[in-house]
């Protein structure tokens, strides 16, 4: 049973949240966080527990974020419920909470699914080889005439068994249809994403009236209306399906943000390091490791409040 002491910390430690979320450069406020949290064992726990729960809240729609949120404010009402329910809601960020589903189903019931920092192989009944990415959901469709697959969050990497039936891919915004072997889909927000390694597919956006054919060594992204301009992929850019991502002359702020999606709770960039240069190969499955990577390359320190907050400072 959670003792009085206990409510009381996790109640500051919410506020505590919510503050840093809106100010997460404010030095002055990370150092009397600090005197906060080592000041006592209640406090370091009600932090822990925060963290651990904000991860969780991230992974999931919002009715059930919701119903999540409530039952961890340990019965409390009037005011200490609502800023225990204003932490973990700022925390974790409105855009956390947001469902990117697009059908009525949401992405923890899929049929195959991945958490935050997974990848995943699978191999379907007609021998087709499946790469999910983190926080990937997708539902699996074959019957006699079709194989479907709704990809419904994340990103899959293809590589299409042989089977005389067509082989379509459904996301938010329109529809593939697989015209040979090798390819990448990835589901943006309000965008869908084709990289097509090994001949070609066929897209039509929701709305459009006729497919466009997206040739090898091509990629194109797309809305419900029409198509962007197709782009030509570089030759690593299929080594994340391999758990590596290989970047040269990045931003470090647009590599973090990737690493993000990676990464259970928050990891952030401050802006005076933010236009750093990167090139390198790193490894998707050990977020420790490659950050530990950059920082013997650049003049940059990893700060770790918790396991679920790491930010990147000038040194």
């Amino acid at each position: 049973m959670t003792s009085d002491a206990q409510r009381q910390a996790l109640r500051r430690a919410a506020e505590w949240f919510a503050h840093l979320s809106a100010k997460p450069d404010d030095p002055a406020l990370h150092a009397r966080w600090q005197h906060w949290h080592s000041r006592s064992a209640e406090h370091e726990w009600a932090w822990q527990q925060l963290s651990e729960l904000q991860a969780r809240i991230g992974k999931m729609p919002q009715r059930l974020a919701w119903e999540v949120m409530e039952k961890s404010t340990l019965r409390e009402t009037g005011p200490n419920r609502r800023t225990l329910l204003k932490g973990l809601l700022l925390g974790a960020g409105a855009s956390s909470l947001a469902w990117q589903g697009y059908s009525v189903a949401p992405k923890w019931m899929a049929d195959i699914k991945t958490r935050i920092g997974e990848q995943r192989q699978e191999v379907l009944a007609d021998g087709t080889l499946l790469v999910l990415d983190t926080d990937t959901a997708l539902d699996v469709r074959f019957d006699a005439s079709t194989r479907l697959l709704i990809l419904r969050a994340g990103e899959i990497h293809v590589t299409t068994g042989k089977d005389p039936r067509p082989f379509l891919v459904a996301s938010a915004q329109g529809q593939l249809r697989a015209l040979g072997t090798r390819f990448a889909v990835r589901q943006l927000d309000g965008q869908t994403r084709l990289s097509v390694y090994q001949h070609a597919v066929g897209v039509r956006p929701g709305q459009a009236e006729h497919e466009a054919v997206i040739e090898q060594g091509q990629s194109v992204t797309f809305d419900r209306q029409s198509l962007m301009a197709t782009q030509p992929l570089k030759s690593d850019e299929e080594a994340w399906a391999q758990g590596r991502l290989v970047v040269e002359g990045w931003r470090l702020d647009r590599l973090v943000a990737e690493l993000q999606r990676y990464c259970p709770g928050y990891l952030g960039c401050a802006p005076e390091v933010g236009h750093l240069r990167v090139s390198g190969s790193y490894s998707l499955g050990n977020i420790e490791l490659t950050l530990n990577t950059i920082a013997r390359s650049l003049p940059i320190r990893i700060q770790h409040r918790t396991r679920y907050w790491t930010r990147i400072l000038p040194v």
